[in-house]
């Protein structure tokens, strides 16, 4: 499964924020600093959570999965409430673009499979996704 792609006109988070979606997915600091993010590298994080939120607003419909939600830091919280907001005609509509939700079932699934695209740019500084 691919991840969207957005142009650069699509990208809406700062470096800042996307390095804080990076750390969320990736633990730790990510393994690089949030000055050294470049518009492609903005553009991944950008993405992942996009998949994130629309993964998690489909399985939304599975009342067995409502107490199963990820309690990020209020910083990442904002940043998805920004994404959301700002985009939400992107993700058909939410079910709730004020308060949107990453399941952990989802967050270990989009972390477990772009882990090592991002492995391989801090190391390599190639972002191929």
């Amino acid at each position: 499964m691919g991840l969207r792609h957005f142009s650069e006109n699509e990208i809406i988070l700062s470096q800042d924020e996307a390095w804080q979606i990076l750390v969320f997915f990736f633990g730790g600091n990510a393994g690089i600093e949030a000055a050294s993010l470049d518009v492609k590298d903005r553009e991944f994080a950008q993405a992942l959570l996009y998949e994130g939120i629309k993964a998690s607003n489909q399985m939304a419909y599975a009342l067995t999965l409502l107490n199963s939600t990820v309690n990020p830091s209020t910083t990442v919280k904002s940043i998805m409430k920004k994404l959301a907001k700002e985009a939400w005609t992107q993700f058909k509509k939410p079910r709730d673009k004020d308060n949107p939700k990453i399941y952990n079932s989802v967050k270990d699934t989009i972390t477990r499979n772009w882990r090592s695209v991002w492995h391989i740019r801090t190391q390599t500084g190639e972002l191929d996704f």
